[in-house]
């Protein structure tokens, strides 16, 4: 996901590398990021992972001069809060009719992991994604 993004949005490689440079565990948040969402949920035609990633990068890049660890602060929660927002009421199916919902912060990886058939479906398009999706609480 990483590399599509850095491969698509030119625009913010300067600012990102030097974001890097200046905070090199961000490379490691972003790994780890990349677990929770997924890069088959679009948004306007763009993954989650790239449009909360942008999003991220233009917070930085607003605050950056000003303070750069506020900045880095605002990066980190618009990435995180950018993804809650866009992926609530949203659910993935499995055949088994088992849901992955973000709002239960486990890692989509993680999600299609614990089941080897859900990595198949997802190969060949046979997840279901259901939006406006609403947690039943018991």
């Amino acid at each position: 996901m990483m590399q599509n993004w850095e491969s698509c949005f030119l625009g913010y490689q300067k600012e990102y590398k030097q974001l890097i440079y200046r905070f090199p565990n961000v490379t490691f948040e972003l790994k780890k990021f990349s677990q929770f969402v997924t890069d088959k949920i679009l948004i306007d035609k763009c993954t989650i992972f790239d449009f909360c990633l942008c999003r991220a990068m233009n917070q930085y890049l607003i605050l950056k001069d000003r303070n750069k660890f506020f900045a880095l602060e605002t990066f980190r929660a618009t990435l995180f809060c950018t993804a809650m927002e866009e992926l609530k009421n949203i659910a993935v199916i499995d055949s088994c009719g088992d849901k992955w919902i973000a709002e239960e912060k486990i890692p989509f990886q993680n999600w299609l992991d614990a089941q080897p058939q859900r990595n198949i479906e997802l190969q060949s398009f046979k997840l279901i994604l259901v939006v406006s999706y609403e947690k039943k609480i018991a």
